[in-house]
């Protein structure tokens, strides 16, 4: 039985418990990550990104029609779909400020069709290992998708946009929000990348990677 501690530990540093693992002067494990946080996951096709076409899109206010980038986890899908990270690159035209928001659609069922949540979807393919397996569940839609009512607000994204001139030349900006397993899709939901305003004429590539965790 390993052995019970009370109180603060002062170990020397590289001590051992019973368990083998080193420890830190204060009991801590310490834990070396030997690759990328994914990389497991990823290689047994369980990590996709859903993106845009390159020549990019137009962020839109959430509405019924019009596109907006839609990460889709269908009811028989057996999985939680758990988002990683949100990206954009700037492609060209003028910008106004708005903020960016993920919106949600409830009970969409596995298909779109009339009557039904999500109306209609154009599905583009996901690519997880570039060249490896495939095995998604989730349907990604980039633009083209009608809602019977616009997708509701859920939460922002972090991100915002300013007064953006084409002409104008400014310091190069990320665009880019990462989560931690605070942001999953129960099976027979969505979320839609939505603004708040309209942002002009501005064009952006647009992707976004999951996860995707057996229930």
């Amino acid at each position: 039985m390993p052995a019970q501690f009370v109180g603060l530990r002062n170990d020397p540093d590289g001590v051992t418990g019973n368990d083998a693992d080193r420890t830190m002067r204060d009991g801590a494990k310490v834990v070396a990550q030997a690759h990328g946080k994914y990389l497991e996951s990823a290689l047994r096709g369980r990590v996709y990104t859903g993106a845009c076409a390159s020549a990019g899109i137009i962020p839109i206010v959430a509405a019924t029609t019009g596109g907006h980038p839609t990460l889709w986890n269908p009811a028989d899908s057996g999985r939680y779909i758990s988002v990683v990270k949100l990206c954009l690159g700037y492609v060209s035209e003028n910008n106004a400020p708005t903020c960016l928001s993920w919106n949600y659609t409830l009970n969409t069922g596995s298909a779109a069709a009339t009557g039904a949540a999500i109306l209609t979807a154009t599905l583009v393919a996901p690519i997880g290992v570039v060249g490896g397996v495939v095995d998604y569940k989730a349907k990604w839609s980039p633009t083209t998708n009608t809602f019977t009512a616009a997708p509701t607000f859920f939460r922002p994204t972090g991100l915002s946009l300013l007064t953006g001139i084409s002409s104008t030349a400014v310091a190069p900006f990320q665009l880019e929000a990462v989560y931690d397993g605070d942001l999953v899709l129960a099976p027979g939901s969505a979320i839609s990348l939505c603004t708040q305003a309209a942002t002009a004429t501005t064009k952006f590539q647009i992707s976004v990677s999951w996860e995707e965790i057996a229930i």
